[in-house]
């Protein structure tokens, strides 16, 4: 459960860059930096976690790929939103921060996309259900059709 935290902060970054735009009060563009802060060091660590099951959950070559798009994706995002704090660190409003951001905010809904489709379609990192007979485990949803329909 360590990805809601880095995507709730980059998104809350995102609206209240979108407030301070709005409102050009500068609390918005100092209040979205510490958000971005916020969302880089917890996606560092959840970055670990999802490179551990990356590496070690077995999958299919149509849910590698996916998988595949969906690392690409995050390290762009750990790639860009703590350039994007940097950048704005001094001067809250910097365009290119901004700018850096909305960029951010593009790679964190391609990666959540991806990452949704791992684990609805796929199954990936939802937990185990045993199957009727106790042998192994179904995956997913599909995995969790499989065995009502064993019922």
């Amino acid at each position: 459960m360590l990805v809601p935290f880095p995507v709730a902060f980059w998104t809350g970054a995102l609206g209240t860059d979108v407030a301070g735009a709005a409102t050009h009060d500068p609390f918005w563009f100092r209040m979205s930096v510490a958000l971005l802060a916020m969302g880089s060091a917890g996606a560092i660590v959840a970055g670990i976690f999802g490179y551990v099951d990356y590496r070690t959950i077995p999958m299919s070559a149509r849910a590698r790929r996916v998988a595949d798009f969906h690392l690409i994706t995050s390290l762009a995002q750990i790639a860009v939103f703590p350039l994007a704090w940097y950048v704005r660190h001094r001067n809250y409003a910097a365009p290119w921060g901004i700018a850096l951001t909305l960029v951010g905010a593009v790679l964190l809904f391609a990666g959540g996309y991806f990452g949704s489709e791992l684990s609805n379609r796929f199954g990936i990192g939802i937990g185990t259900i045993p199957d009727e007979g106790g042998e192994g485990a179904a995956r997913g949803a599909a995995g969790l059709a499989a065995a009502k329909r064993r019922r």
